[in-house]
């Protein structure tokens, strides 16, 4: 009986410290990262079990291990929760989807019904092939088109710098890292980015039947274009404001209040309101 019981005590050994320096690699997840501590945790409470033979009833070692278990799960879970969101925070590449199906397959609105923030000004494109909202928009880049689960939106966004600081190519979303943005925050449906004034600059929603943009444009020559609701006035509940320089900019900027809580890193997903 010693010599089965010395084999497995030394291919869990083996399995331990695989899990050990498996946990350890930068690059990993965090979940995956804290999966192979946990197993490797468990692993080590049969190792001592065996080693030591305590305690030697079988119900009291599955006692044990439980205990174990329960022990790790509570005493980690704040941790565990807080990284996993700092690492999301982080993120600088997503997906925008209304909703995901069981076996996650992005699904987007079916018609292309686009609205100016939350104003109620909305609209439609009939037409079969790319669209093309405004001539400004269209000039720098935003298309939307008929894909195989829902429309698909792209256009590039450029800070007034003229960097490209977002880039959306058929739902999935890039961000340029800090500081050429100050932050962003982002849910499964909804992406807003700050640019390095600490304003927004973008704010995309997809809901079931419409996508809801509010969105400062800008061309490589200093010229723009914001989309954004007006404020309380019920007569015009959204503005459409153009500007040829940074002085006309000035001007004519209306500023799109935050969605979310900031920083991301702390309210990774949460909204204002």
């Amino acid at each position: 009986m010693g010599k089965p019981n010395r084999k497995k005590e030394i291919l869990l050994f083996i399995a331990d410290v695989i899990f050990l320096i498996a946990s350890l690699v930068l690059s990993t997840p965090v979940l995956v990262r804290w999966f192979l501590w946990f197993c490797c945790w468990i692993t080590t409470i049969v190792l001592f079990q065996m080693r030591f033979a305590v305690p030697k009833k079988m119900r009291w070692r599955i006692l044990t291990t439980t205990a174990g278990v329960l022990l790790f799960c509570i005493g980690f879970q704040s941790l565990v929760r807080g990284q996993w969101r700092e690492e999301k925070a982080a993120a600088l590449t997503g997906e925008l989807c209304s909703f995901r199906s069981f076996w996650g397959t992005c699904y987007t609105p079916p018609i292309p019904v686009i609205e100016i923030a939350d104003s109620g000004t909305k609209f439609l494109w009939a037409g079969s092939g790319p669209m093309q909202m405004g001539t400004f928009a269209h000039n720098v880049g935003m298309r939307i088109e008929q894909g195989k689960h829902g429309i698909e939106l792209s256009t590039p966004l450029l800070d007034r710098s003229g960097r490209k600081i977002v880039d959306i190519q058929k739902n999935h979303w890039t961000v340029a890292p800090p500081p050429e943005i100050w932050d962003k925050n982002y849910t499964q449906n909804s992406l807003e980015v700050m640019d390095s004034r600490e304003q927004v600059v973008l704010q995309i929603k997809y809901l079931s039947d419409r996508i809801q943009i509010a969105v400062e444009w800008r061309d490589q020559f200093g010229r723009g274009q914001e989309w954004s609701k007006c404020g309380s006035n019920k007569a015009f509940p959204s503005c459409i404001s153009p500007w040829g320089s940074p002085q006309t900019e000035l001007q004519n900027e209306v500023v799109i209040e935050p969605i979310f809580k900031y920083p991301s890193s702390e309210h990774l997903g949460e909204f204002v309101k």
